[in-house]
């Protein structure tokens, strides 16, 4: 699938612009309520992919829980302007999946239901319980269809973060370096590794806003 892409114009494209933070795999987890009278409005659109206004305040108190348990005052909090950031992060996953989608990257059926049954949290003496499943879901206000296709999402989208990932390597002059380092090498090329995976995601996806129709309603979370 990397070869097709990078064949293709469409990712040739993407990898002059050049893409943000890695998304990995989450469980949707229901906030404490909206913090607005306008529960079903639409607060962003990306190439037609919206962003619902309920779905952001569950996912910015979800936010606001953990964050609170690591910064205790109201001015840490507030220093982290947890409402743009949560916002952005948002739009970033939309973007990956419109790109996805352009590219041809999909997730069938089958792939999905196998990763499903081999998630740890839906089994019970390591296999997969259909009873347990249901279960989990409806205690975080869940439908099957609803996760599934969050799910589905989920995985297309660290599919791409796997292929820009690709795209950053050390060069010869940074290998030489560390190379050079007598003592935890390893951990050091990581590091350099991962800082250059997360510049290119973070390149990659402001290339991408920049090729996308985008509208947000900040309004609605002011």
């Amino acid at each position: 699938m990397l070869k097709a892409m990078h064949s293709s114009k469409f990712f040739s494209m993407v990898i002059l612009g050049g893409v943000i933070f890695i998304i990995t795999i989450s469980f949707l987890f229901w906030g404490i309520g909206p913090k607005s009278n306008d529960q079903s409005g639409v607060l962003a659109t990306i190439e037609g992919e919206r962003i619902m206004i309920n779905e952001y305040w569950d996912k910015y108190n979800d936010t606001y829980r953990r964050m609170k348990e690591v910064y205790k005052t109201e001015e840490e909090l507030n220093a982290l302007d947890l409402k743009e950031s949560v916002l952005s992060s948002m739009i970033d996953r939309k973007v990956l999946l419109v790109t996805a989608k352009r590219a041809g990257i999909d997730v069938s059926d089958e792939e999905l239901k196998n990763e499903i049954i081999n998630t740890s949290y839906f089994q019970k003496n390591g296999a997969f319980d259909p009873a347990l499943y249901e279960r989990i879901l409806s205690q975080n206000r869940m439908s099957p269809q609803s996760f599934e296709a969050e799910y589905r999402n989920d995985i297309i989208v660290n599919k791409m973060n796997r292929l820009i990932e690709e795209t950053a390597e050390l060069t010869t002059d940074e290998m030489n370096m560390l190379n050079s380092v007598k003592e935890g090498k390893e951990q050091l090329i990581e590091a350099f590794l991962s800082s250059k995976r997360n510049q290119a995601m973070r390149v990659y996806i402001d290339g991408m806003k920049q090729m996308v129709d985008i509208t947000v309603k900040r309004d609605l979370i002011m």
